[in-house]
């Protein structure tokens, strides 16, 4: 893990947020832009991919872990950082989702185990 960290109203804002907008490079084309859920647990920010490893930005994120998000309105530039399975934080972030995410049909997705192999951390760019 690099020494980035978000900043509290930065935490406070994504924390607060149903949705994250990645913005995915893309060599010679348009970024695209695409919507995920996400969690904040003990100051750090996660993602996971309810599909697993192989959708495709996830994908796209694995290829090139430099990309953006957006954050107050802006893209802010970030690093994804992959989340072993083995990593205790999963169950932290299980039950963050779990919670967060409560009245949503999808839920359940999210902590399955293809989801928790598809976990990330986006930390801001060094």
């Amino acid at each position: 893990m690099t020494d980035q960290t978000w900043t509290p109203e930065q935490l406070a804002e994504l924390a607060g947020a149903e949705e994250l907008v990645l913005v995915l490079s893309r060599e010679g084309r348009k970024d695209l832009r695409f919507p995920v859920w996400l969690v904040v647990v003990d100051d750090a920010l996660y993602v996971r991919s309810y599909q697993g490893v192989t959708t495709g930005w996830y994908r796209a994120v694995v290829a090139e872990q430099h990309q953006s998000i957006v954050i107050d309105g802006r893209d802010t530039r970030v690093l994804f950082e992959f989340v072993p399975r083995t990593d205790d934080v999963n169950r932290a972030i299980d039950s963050a989702y779990l919670a967060k995410y409560a009245s949503f049909d999808y839920r359940d997705a999210m902590v399955e185990p293809a989801a928790v192999d598809a976990t990330l951390r986006i930390l801001p760019a060094p």
